[in-house]
Formats: structure tokens, sequence, C-alpha cells
């Protein structure tokens, strides 16, 4: 945890400023904040008066305290130092940039407060950009936030953060190329559109040729959420057959012209089948599941 709380000119210039300090520097007020355990926390008192554009904020403090939505969470905030304009240092509380968000929106707009008024609509488009990003992820790209070197490197660093290898990350990384190779190989080969569900049993047919089991049966053993990336909790081994079959099936797929779904599919499963014979004999050979990284015994 830093010493004393910081404030937004010191890393303003920062391309991962916080939308909190970048509030902050926009209207020009200032905005304590500490690092605690990797986390930001940042002053009340400040962003209230920031916000208000008011310096006494002792009746408006006390109002959010009581608001119901609040009451809860104030209970749970940190007293952290802070140092006044007096230059002594007081015990404050301090939130997450979250609940920062939540105090803007129960904060009362009044025509001596124009300031809360041009925030709020700030924040609020910035939560716009957050939901097309979550729509759309190439949103971050083309909106110029970050550079596609940028995004690579944070993922990179994500799964190096998660204990990953550099060669399984590679593996992943190929192993997503293939992947959309094979999606696309599929949706030209077709002759009439696919749909959603299709896309889900050819994923299906791959999993199945190659490890006996559904993306679903492997989720439930690996005990993943319905919604997780399978693909993440897989070892390095699993992820390269899993390549091989997509890029291989990917390759025979592109090989033929105006296929029905049957017969697609029948090709897939003909793939991965042959792929997955490989890949028994290679799990009997390192006496492990590829396809989950567990001992082989696991499954008899």
């Amino acid at each position: 945890m830093t010493n004393l709380p910081m404030f937004p000119e010191h890393n303003s210039e920062n391309d991962n400023t916080p939308l909190p300090l970048l509030v902050a520097k926009k209207w020009g007020f200032p905005l304590a904040f500490h690092i605690v355990d990797g986390q930001y926390l940042y002053a009340i008192q400040d962003w209230v008066r920031g916000l208000l554009g008011e310096e006494d904020i002792r009746y408006v403090l006390s109002k959010l305290k009581q608001h119901k939505s609040l009451k809860e969470m104030w209970k749970s905030l940190p007293r952290l130092k802070y140092k006044a304009t007096d230059g002594k240092i007081y015990p404050r509380d301090f939130c997450t940039d979250e609940n920062l968000y939540l105090m803007a929106q129960y904060l009362r707009i009044t025509h001596d407060r124009p300031l809360l008024n041009e925030i709020r609509q700030f924040l609020a488009k910035a939560g716009v950009f957050v939901d097309e990003m979550r729509l759309d992820p190439k949103t971050v790209l083309t909106s110029g936030a970050i550079t596609a070197d940028q995004a690579l490197d944070a993922v990179i660093q994500m799964y190096r953060d998660q204990g990953r290898s550099d060669e399984w990350i590679q593996a992943r990384m190929e192993g997503k190329i293939k992947r959309n190779e094979f999606v696309m190989a599929l949706k030209a080969a077709v002759a009439s559109p696919l749909a959603p569900h299709h896309y889900a049993l050819a994923t299906d047919e791959m999993y199945v040729g190659l490890w006996k089991r559904t993306a679903a049966q492997l989720k439930k053993e690996l005990n993943l959420a319905k919604n997780a990336s399978l693909r993440d909790h897989q070892p390095m081994l699993g992820l390269e057959y899993q390549r091989i079959a997509e890029g291989v099936a990917a390759k025979k797929l592109g090989d033929r012209q105006e296929l029905t779904w049957d017969e697609a599919r029948a090709i897939i499963k003909m793939v991965a089948t042959f792929i997955g014979r490989q890949a028994k004999e290679t799990s009997e050979l390192m006496e492990m599941d590829l396809a989950t990284g567990r001992p082989l015994l696991t499954h008899g």
C-alpha cells in the first residue's frame, strides 16, 4: 500500500489511467487514491466535492451514508491515510471505482450543480463504451483506446499471471487461429445458412471424435461453468491435438463445395475420429487425459 494518497497528475499521462482519475483531470479536481493489493481505492470526499463543485459536503455525505442502497457498502469501507489542505494526515473513507459510480447516480442534480450532470453524462457514455466492447470486442481497437499490439500483450500477460508457460500461450493462440479457420471453412462449405446450434454441434463432433466426450461433459469434469472457456483450462497437448484436428477439418471442408450440413458433419466426424486415435495413443503414452490434464486412471 502507498504511504500517502496520490493525485491524478502523478500518472494522468499514463495510457492505463483509471476512469475516476480521468474524470478528475478533465474537470480539474483533486482525487486522492491508494493502491492496495493492486486495486485502486479513492477518497470519497474528493469525489463528492469534485462532482458537486461544493466545498462543504458534510450534509451530503451523511445523506449518502444513510441511503438504503449504500448503507451496507459504507460499513465495509476502509479508512486510509489522507493528507488534508492543512498538511495534516487524517483517516478518511476510501472506496473502489464501482462505488464511486454508484454515488454519482444517487447524488441529486440541481441548478447549482452543473458539473454533476456533465460528469454523469460522461460516465454514462463510458458505460456505453464498455457495453459495446462486451458485445463487439473489436470496439476497443477501432476506438483507438489501445493498439492491437497492446491487446495481444495484455492477453499474454493475463495468461502468464495465471501461471501459463509461453509454450502453452503459443498453443492457445495458434489454436484460436485454427478454430477460426475451421468455422469459416464450415460456413463456406455448407450451401444453406448455418444457425448457431450447427457450430455447437460441429464442436461436439470434434470433441467426441478426439476425446469421446462433448464440451459440456469436459466442462463438468473440470468443474467449469457452462459459459467458461474450456480451452483456457486444457493442457498444451490437448490444445495441440484440437488445433491439428480443426486445421485438417478446415482443409478437407475447403476442398468441397455446396455440401449439405450432414455431409459437412460427416467430414468433421471422420477427421476427429482419425486424429482421436493418435491422441488416444499419446494419452496412454503420457498416462494423462489430454483433454483435461488429469491422470489417465481418472477415466479408467
